[in-house]
């Protein structure tokens, strides 16, 4: 068990630094939201935070300063206007996709002296363990 501790917290250094190398306009934290922005599709501000399970006041902070930014839009929901709801602008999706190539070129150079049988079998497993870890699996 102490190995895959040891695992466990190298590759969450390694793969955090490729994200935060990958960002360098907003923080992990706010490439985090955006993210969970795009993939829930014009999710409510509650939504959003627990997803990236963030409390709402520091998640209130992040979306602020993506709206500064003009990264991030937010409307009230017509049905109850206490609701936010999320999109990201034309310069967030930009965003969004610059820092998704950018570790997607750093996963490539990690997958290079792979063949394509193991990278093959390191993807399904990841997905494996993700669903697991979400409760789908």
């Amino acid at each position: 068990m102490d190995e895959m501790l040891r695992m466990f917290h190298t590759l969450n250094g390694e793969l955090n630094k490729i994200h935060k190398d990958a960002c360098r306009e907003v923080s992990v934290q706010q490439s985090t939201i955006m993210h969970e922005i795009q993939n829930l599709n014009e999710p409510s501000m509650q939504e959003t935070a627990r997803g990236v399970g963030m409390d709402i006041t520091t998640f209130s902070r992040q979306i602020q300063s993506l709206v500064s930014a003009g990264l991030v839009s937010r409307r009230p929901y017509p049905g109850d206007r206490r609701i936010q709801i999320l999109s990201l602008t034309g310069e967030g999706e930009s965003a969004v996709e610059q820092i998704d190539a950018l570790i997607l070129e750093q996963l490539e150079k990690a997958f290079e002296g792979m063949g394509g049988f193991e990278k093959e079998v390191i993807v399904r497993s990841l997905q494996q363990l993700q669903k697991t870890m979400k409760g789908d699996g």
